[in-house]
C-alpha cells in the first residue's frame, strides 16, 4: 500500500499543471517592426495547426532589457513538452518568421509556486516583474507567499526558475492596469526586506524589478 501511494503521489506531482516557459528575443537593431510582423505570422502557423497552447507576449518597458521581447506558455505538465506541435515544422516556420529580425536572448522552464487562481491577470496592461535572488530558496519562497496579504495588486503570480537561469531565482509577476496602481506597491523592496529580517536566515540576497507591457496582438489566447 505504501509504495502504491508514493507511486501515486509522484504520479499527480509529475501531472500537475505548474510549468510554464519563458523565452526572451532581442530585436535585431532597426528590425523591431519587422520582427513584430514575423512574430505575428508565427502565431497564425499556431492558429492554423490548432495549437491548443496558450502564448502571451509582452515588451520589457524598463531596466538592462528595455526593448527585448518576452513570451511565455503556462499551465504545463512537465511531460507536455516531450509532445510538442509538430515541433520540426513549428522550428521551421520559428526560422522563417521570427530569427532573422531578432536573437534569441533566453528560454527558461518554471514551476508555478503561487497564483492569483487564473490567469486573467497575465493579460493586465503592466505586470512588474521582480527577479529575488536567494541565499535559501525555501525560505524565500515562505516569504514571497505572505505578499499577498501586503499588496494592492489584484494578481501576484510567483514562479521558481528550474532551467536555463539561475535555479536560485523567483520570477514574480505582480498584475496592474495603470501606472496609478502600480505606485501603490512602491514600497515592495521594504515589504521583502522587512519579511526577510523576519526570518531566522537572510533569504534574499538581490532584487530586480522590471515592467512588462502586455501586447495583445502578440499573444494567442484561446
Amino acid at each position: 500500500m505504501l509504495i502504491a501511494a508514493l507511486l501515486f503521489s509522484s504520479l499527480a506531482s509529475a501531472q500537475e499543471k505548474n510549468v510554464a516557459q519563458f523565452v526572451i528575443w532581442e530585436p535585431k537593431e532597426g528590425q523591431a517592426l519587422t520582427f513584430e510582423t514575423g512574430y505575428r505570422q508565427h502565431l497564425q502557423w499556431h492558429a492554423a495547426n490548432d495549437d491548443p497552447w496558450d502564448w502571451y507576449g509582452w515588451y520589457f518597458t524598463s531596466g538592462p532589457r528595455s526593448g527585448q521581447f518576452m513570451d511565455a506558455t503556462v499551465d504545463h505538465a512537465w511531460q507536455d513538452f516531450d509532445t510538442p506541435l509538430k515541433p520540426a515544422e513549428d522550428g521551421a516556420d520559428n526560422k522563417l518568421h521570427v530569427y532573422p529580425f531578432a536573437d534569441l536572448r533566453a528560454v527558461m522552464k518554471l514551476e508555478k509556486v503561487a497564483s492569483c487562481g487564473s490567469n486573467a491577470g497575465l493579460q493586465s496592461r503592466l505586470l512588474r516583474m521582480i527577479t529575488l535572488s536567494a541565499t535559501d530558496i525555501n525560505a524565500a519562497i515562505a516569504i514571497t507567499r505572505k505578499l499577498k496579504d501586503q499588496l494592492h495588486t489584484s494578481c501576484l503570480y510567483i514562479y521558481k526558475v528550474v532551467d536555463g537561469g539561475d535555479i536560485n531565482q523567483l520570477i514574480l509577476l505582480l498584475a496592474y492596469n495603470a501606472y496609478n496602481e502600480f505606485g501603490r506597491d512602491a514600497a515592495l523592496p521594504e515589504i521583502l526586506e522587512r519579511l526577510d529580517k523576519q526570518t531566522s536566515v537572510a533569504a534574499i540576497q538581490h532584487i530586480t524589478s522590471e515592467t512588462l507591457v502586455f501586447k495583445k496582438d502578440m499573444s494567442r489566447l484561446h
